[in-house]
């Protein structure tokens, strides 16, 4: 069996997102595959390359404001069957400027949303 060692525990929930790369590119909506306080993955249709800067507006659950702060794209690939229309991408933004009070809203969030599930 494979285990994970992950800094940041990671639930899988859908929130609202709103990313924009930093050159001011692209902007796209979406939502959260899975979200630790360390960062999130999403599905898209835009392609971004690794290590991308981004600005991100995420919408939790429990708060009438999104929470910006800036991320930066660690991994991203293509998702399979590569036949899908419109081409569809997983990728992982990893939290690179964010304030310990908003990590910790995070990190509440998914605990609280942890303890749902049992």
């Amino acid at each position: 069996m494979q285990t994970e060692n992950r800094k940041f525990r990671r639930i899988t929930v859908p929130c609202k997102i709103s990313v924009s790369s930093s050159d001011g590119g692209k902007v796209f909506n979406c939502h959260t595959e899975n979200i630790s306080a360390g960062g999130i993955m999403i599905i898209t249709e835009e392609e971004l390359s690794s290590s991308s800067p981004v600005d991100l507006e995420l919408s939790l659950w429990h708060s009438s404001k999104p929470l910006k702060c800036k991320g930066k794209v660690a991994w991203m690939n293509e998702v399979v069957p590569k036949e899908v229309k419109p081409r569809l991408f997983n990728m992982g933004i990893e939290f690179v400027d964010i304030s310990d009070s908003d990590r910790d809203a995070v990190s509440k969030f998914v605990n609280f949303i942890s303890t749902m599930d049992r």
